[in-house]
């Protein structure tokens, strides 16, 4: 593995914090290159050298296009010569190590390979997939089936929700209305006690005289009640006995619902990106379809069966095997790139002198599985 791609990998594992800076990082053997991008070298004055490690240069537009990228109150720390030369030496230590990593065989070990194979891959993949997939390709077709499918999501009837009091003798139904009205209406207890009292209806009187919710279409709660219970304007307003086949009911209102019905126009955007999740999927199957018809592809299924399964719990990974690769999601974006940000904050092992930008991040072991 060459130069380049080691120092990227030593700062995807080692310092995540600077895997803007260090991505695609490049030198060649044929000639001096830049350290930290892998844009086309910069002409003229912004093609100046600022430092030189060995065959590998940084130059003045790449330090002013990395200090640059920071936000503004970050890149004002860098206004003055003894700040910019701080970043510089911060960058010179890195280069180092990333030199001194592929002296030592760092570039050909399993874990750093790996990990270079997944950003590689998430590279890939945002450029040459997401970014060809829009939500917008949705059909139209599919979106109107959907709102057809579903009117439950965008159309809503108004419900409301009453407890009662069955009786059967007219005056008697009065008498506790009279009595309902006068009870703290802001107490759900003060009515449940007059259920349990009075309440001929054993059903009901169990629940506190709950009939739950309902909207205007109902079948279940006898339409005498429904008229009456949209009837009632605020929630804890009692109503005077209503006639029903099974004598007088007094209702409380405790519950209101307000209706909703939303125009296809309105939410389209919201289902197309409901359905973009299918539409992503189905993409990246003829996608990677597509690719492994370009390779020659074979199966041992005799020593794929020799694979031995540790199903131990808490045992970790044998010594020495590299986890597998991250398998690219199916039904979410693949990865953004790390954000270009070597100034977060945070002391640790990196190995600082007197010239480093402020706080960089220290390096932390890349977890199973993660790139």
């Amino acid at each position: 593995m060459r130069l380049p791609r080691l120092r990227a990998l030593l700062f995807f594992v080692a310092v995540p914090g600077l895997a803007g800076l260090a991505a695609g990082a490049g030198c060649s053997k044929e000639a001096p290159k830049s350290s930290l991008t892998s844009a086309p070298a910069q002409t003229g004055e912004l093609g100046q050298p600022v430092a030189r490690i060995d065959d590998t240069v940084i130059t003045l537009g790449e330090v002013q296009d990395r200090i640059n990228k920071q936000a503004p109150f970050v890149r004002a720390r860098y206004s003055s010569p003894e700040k910019k030369k701080e970043f510089v030496d911060n960058l010179i230590r890195i280069e180092v190590m990333a030199k001194e990593a592929e002296k030592r065989g760092y570039d050909k070990d399993p874990e750093v390979i790996r990990v270079m194979k997944q950003q590689m891959i998430s590279k890939f993949l945002q450029k040459d997939f997401e970014s060809k997939l829009r939500v917008e390709d949705v059909p139209d077709a599919d979106v109107e089936k959907y709102y057809k499918e579903h009117p439950e999501e965008f159309n809503r009837p108004e419900e409301v929700r009453v407890s009662q009091i069955l009786l059967k003798d007219k005056a008697k139904a009065d008498k506790v209305a009279r009595e309902a009205t006068a009870a703290n209406r802001a107490d759900p207890k003060a009515f449940r006690d007059l259920v349990t009292k009075y309440s001929e209806d054993d059903d009901s009187k169990s629940r506190g005289g709950d009939l739950t919710s309902f909207d205007r279409s109902t079948k279940v709660v006898p339409a005498p009640i429904v008229d009456a219970a949209f009837a009632l304007k605020e929630v804890g307003d009692v109503s005077a006995p209503i006639k029903t086949d099974r004598g007088y009911a007094v209702l409380k209102l405790t519950g209101k619902r307000p209706g909703f019905s939303r125009p296809l126009a309105e939410v389209k955007r919201t289902i197309q990106q409901r359905l973009f999740k299918d539409l992503r999927t189905k993409a990246m199957e003829s996608f990677i379809d597509d690719l492994r018809k370009k390779y020659t592809i074979t199966v041992d299924e005799g020593n794929l069966a020799k694979v031995a399964i540790d199903t131990g719990m808490g045992h970790g990974p044998n010594p020495g095997v590299t986890p597998g690769l991250t398998v690219p999601s199916l039904t979410s974006p693949a990865p953004a790139p790390a954000a270009p940000s070597p100034l977060a904050p945070a002391p640790g092992n990196l190995p600082r002198g007197p010239g480093s930008p402020a706080g960089m991040t220290p390096p932390h072991p890349a977890a199973p599985g993660a790139p």
